[in-house]
């Protein structure tokens, strides 16, 4: 290791020295034999983008796929008038772009731009598609991914046609406080959104005002509060609203008049008027 990004972070992330050890972690290259490792790494380079700079432009020739080493990447399309449709949000370690490996002559489906400043690892397309076809576990690694975005987008899917726009803020807020969050002894957890609230709205397909008012609705119902950057998420009771406000009554769902909020004296069934109001 050199002696620079021994001690500096940043001068870690582009490091030359440390890419071989950086790509034999990632999922994709595990099955690598050294010697088309550093076949890889010749063909590979790292960038650094500024937030809001653009990677790539949907139809563009896909000469490479990527790895996120540090910060953020949003796939999207974007209408004629300018409109965005965030897909995905690819994070750290993440590859993004290898499904187009099994296509002869590929064209980015998707815009790329970054959130916030990252650092990613460019793979030369063409080199790494002449291991995948001469190695099954190589195929397999690369279906599994194939597979893991195929879930990925039915998800998307999922929750822009089945959840209405507070389902979906709702939903987003609990996947991201996760296990991972510690919380408060009332079981209210402290997430820093990861994304500006302009690319979250449009990652859920919301306009950034509706955004601003669902969140002022479940500060209402006391779902959450916002101190300066961080959210306190009462995350039990949002799981509780969220389900509630997805419940059935002709499938014998008791429906949210029976659950009442032990930490705020209110029950679901209140709040949950509150956010169709």
């Amino acid at each position: 290791m050199c002696r620079a990004c021994a001690t500096d972070h940043a001068a870690e992330l582009v490091c030359e020295e440390r890419l071989p050890s950086y790509l034999r972690q990632t999922y994709l290259f595990r099955d690598l034999t050294d010697g088309q490792l550093a076949e890889v790494v010749a063909e590979s380079r790292t960038l650094e983008l500024a937030d809001g700079r653009w990677l790539y432009r949907q139809g563009e020739p896909a000469e490479r796929f990527y790895i996120v080493r540090e910060g953020q990447i949003a796939l999207f399309r974007q209408s004629a008038e300018g409109r965005e449709s965030i897909i995905a949000i690819v994070g750290a370690d993440e590859v993004f772009a290898e499904e187009l490996l099994v296509v002869a002559e590929a064209r980015y489906d998707l815009n790329a731009r970054a959130v916030g400043d990252s650092t990613l690892v460019s793979v030369d397309r063409r080199a790494f598609r002449s291991f995948v076809e001469g190695s099954a576990s190589l195929g397999f690694r690369l279906m599994g991914t194939l597979y893991r975005r195929q879930q990925m987008l039915l998800d998307h899917v999922e929750r822009l046609t089945l959840q209405d726009a507070t389902q979906r803020l709702m939903a987003y807020l609990l996947d991201q406080v996760g296990s991972d969050e510690t919380g408060d002894a009332s079981g209210a957890k402290r997430l820093r959104l990861a994304l500006p609230k302009s690319t979250l709205a449009a990652h859920l397909s919301i306009q950034p005002e509706t955004l601003s008012r669902i969140l002022a609705r479940l500060k209402e119902c006391e779902y959450l509060q916002e101190e300066g950057e961080t959210l306190v998420v009462r995350a039990e009771e949002l799981r509780a609203g969220l389900r509630c406000s997805l419940c059935d009554l002709r499938w014998g769902c008791p429906g949210p008049e029976h659950l009442t909020s032990p930490l705020f004296g209110v029950s679901t069934a209140r709040a949950g008027s509150a956010l169709q109001n």
